[in-house]
């Protein structure tokens, strides 16, 4: 270890907890400052009778390199999930079902379910043609490891009058939206067209949709992440402040007074960033004001048996259909080893203004409540799960509105170098997704490492 060169990394995230991992390959002393009781940021789970709930990101693609190369230098096997992402989406008063995967079967069912025009007019399949066309085209491109290639894509406009003016709002509103929205907590007028591109096509329109996650979830990889770094994380610690004096960052102020540092990594939020870098060169504070966040609540059911088809991971609801949940998920498809044998984990989200409505009230009107929702839909949601719990997130995910990523690349670039050894990481600094994320922070520490370790002059 360099043990006169320290590093500060402000957040023990995914984004965090990747920038603390490179750091220490580097050979730097690090210290991780995270001001809730465990590490994991939005990555995280909790156990409720043997049922085991990723109650933040809960799914991981092949298409998530970054995660897939850590996790193999970790010790963490991924594995593809038994079936791809199949599920279906409410018109006309039933489900209609999609089918990932590779296989042709499925490939000739989702047919079946455009052709039937149930779904959509005959307009409405030449709009989806039409955009299916555009991100082939751009598939080398739509990458969550390197956000750079589409940033010509990052046009100052919304997703919403993208589709206006190129390609038209029916496939919008039937399928876009419903699975954008379940993925994204956000609406197509809130988040922009390089997003919106990367997500669709990730998540499902390049035909194949397979997650590939660790045994366990998504959290088991953080948290192996976790101990790999446990000896630099400090928990229960906010920071109120990061120094910074004559145009360089000097460390964090905590309770327990200064931690010096010859460099700081701020992996919060960008709102939390904003808090605690009053300072800031007008550069970089213009450019995390762009950021935005989803709202969400989120309500878990422990359930005897599945509402859903077999086999079926998802539904989704377009908003024309007034319903309460954006989306639910039976986490028992994808991930069977987190629930009891033979048992269902439903996951219902709620979001936007209807979550901001139920955020103050009880968690038990609002489990009722979603629960009698669920059921209008799917009468065969159980009348009586074997437990409820309700999550409530204020900033769920980055929305990366039009022009976000490439002012924040700018800002990275010019702006960042104006306050030295400062560096900065997290979903928006890259396509918001824990690879996003994870890229982001172990970015940021080799441009630490660079700083930090330069000779000196």
């Amino acid at each position: 270890m360099n043990k006169n060169r320290k590093v500060v990394v402000v957040g023990a995230g995914i984004a965090g907890l990747g920038a603390a991992y490179a750091l220490r390959k580097h050979g730097l002393e690090v210290t991780v400052l995270e001001a809730a009781s465990r590490p994991g940021g939005r990555v995280i789970r909790e156990e409720v009778d043997g049922f085991y709930m990723d109650i933040g990101a809960n799914v991981f693609l092949e298409s998530y390199g970054t995660v897939r190369q850590l996790a193999e230098e970790i010790g963490v096997p991924l594995r593809r999930t038994p079936v791809p992402i199949n599920g279906g989406l409410y018109r006309k008063g039933k489900f209609h079902g999609f089918y990932g995967g590779d296989k042709l079967g499925n490939r000739l069912k989702t047919a079946r379910t455009f052709l039937s025009f149930q779904l959509l007019s005959l307009g409405g399949l030449w709009q989806a043609l039409k955009f299916v066309r555009m991100l082939k085209a751009r598939s080398d491109d739509l990458s969550f490891d390197d956000h750079t290639r589409m940033l010509d894509l990052d046009i100052e406009q919304t997703t919403t009058a993208f589709f206006e003016s190129k390609i038209g709002t029916e496939f919008l509103e039937q399928f876009i939206q419903p699975n954008l929205s379940s993925y994204t907590f956000g609406y197509p007028e809130e988040i922009g067209v390089a997003y919106a591109m990367a997500a669709a096509w990730n998540f499902g329109l390049n035909g194949v949709a397979w997650p590939c996650m660790p045994e366990g979830g998504p959290s088991v990889f953080v948290e192996a992440l976790a101990r790999a770094c446990e000896e630099s994380i400090q928990v229960s610690v906010p920071v109120e402040k990061i120094v910074i004096e004559n145009g360089a960052a000097r460390g964090a102020i905590t309770a327990a007074g200064l931690n010096e540092a010859d460099a700081v990594i701020c992996a919060t939020t960008a709102t939390k960033a904003l808090e605690i870098m009053p300072g800031l060169p007008s550069g970089i504070r213009d450019a995390l004001r762009k950021v935005r966040y989803s709202q969400c609540c989120r309500v878990f059911y422990g359930a005897d048996s599945s509402p859903f088809p077999e086999d079926w991971y998802a539904v989704a609801f377009p908003r024309e259909t007034g319903a309460l949940m954006t989306g639910m998920s039976n986490s028992a498809v994808l991930a069977p080893e987190t629930v009891p044998k033979g048992k269902a984990l439903i996951d219902a989200l709620v979001m936007g203004e209807q979550a901001r409505e139920l955020f103050a009230l009880s968690d038990e009107y609002i489990g009722q409540r979603v629960l009698a929702e669920i059921r209008k839909y799917l009468p065969a949601m159980p009348h009586n799960p074997l437990f409820t719990r309700v999550y409530r997130w204020k900033e769920a995910v980055c929305l990366a509105p039009g022009g976000m990523m490439t002012a924040l690349h700018r800002m990275r670039r010019r702006d960042l170098a104006s306050v030295k050894g400062l560096f900065l990481a997290g979903e928006y600094m890259g396509i918001p997704s824990t690879n996003g994320a994870l890229h982001s922070g172990i970015n940021a520490a080799d441009d630490c490492a660079a700083f930090v370790l330069r000779p000196a002059t």
